[in-house]
């Protein structure tokens, strides 16, 4: 893999920001004495995209590749400084349209986050 990202074998533009997070997902409560018990059921990843500026093609590319309801990604993880792959699913997606001039559309704004499964 060359890109930044690949969704279900697919190489993606590269985003305009890319944020990787951590996200512990606990199950904690307190106990009589007021102390909290935590415990860590999993770690999951939540990829955080977006794309200034994308052509139609760019648009269609992205938007077919988050479009199951889980698929393949490969990205690069700043903790390893290697590439990981796992499966994801995608939160809502924005779409922010500049123009339609002669019949075609040029997008901005393109956001939407995944999530590890």
């Amino acid at each position: 893999m060359t890109a930044l990202l690949n969704i279900g074998g697919v190489d993606m533009p590269t985003p305009s920001d890319f944020t990787v997070g951590v996200q512990d997902i606990k199950k904690a409560e307190r106990n009589t004495n007021g102390t909290l018990i935590s415990e860590l059921i999993a770690t999951k990843v939540k990829l955080d995209l977006s794309w200034k500026y994308v052509t139609q093609a760019q648009l269609t590319s992205i938007l077919s590749a988050v479009a199951p309801n889980f698929f393949e990604v490969t990205y690069f993880n700043p903790v390893t400084g290697a590439n990981r792959t796992a499966t994801f699913y995608s939160g809502d997606r924005s779409v922010g349209m500049i123009d339609f001039l002669g019949g075609v559309g040029r997008y901005k704004d393109v956001k939407f986050n995944l999530i590890e499964r």
